[in-house]
């Protein structure tokens, strides 16, 4: 079992071009910005909770949970990962 939660948008969570740092077709790579913060903490040990007395409830022997903590991004994008624009004074 597995839970997702929604990740708050931060102005400095960016995705931007690495000039200097090619691919091997000589494309620039993507250097990504990006961090849980205190919102996602704090949703990750309510989700365990959660998810055991689900489980428990169903009749269910929980025997191990735990927080993988994983990358951010390696689930969804609800929200899109793309803030479009010329002007990078504006985030949103």
């Amino acid at each position: 079992m597995t839970a997702m939660g929604e990740m708050l948008p931060h102005a400095d969570n960016k995705v931007t071009l690495d000039f200097q740092k090619q691919d091997k077709w000589g494309m620039p790579t993507l250097q990504i910005d990006c961090r849980w913060r205190e919102n996602e903490d704090k949703m990750v040990p309510d989700a365990i909770t959660q998810a055991q007395e689900m489980m428990e409830n169903a009749g269910i022997r929980v025997v191990a949970a735990y927080d993988n903590h994983q990358n951010p991004g390696l689930a969804i994008h609800e929200m899109g990962t793309a803030r479009m624009g010329r002007d990078p004074k504006r985030p949103y």
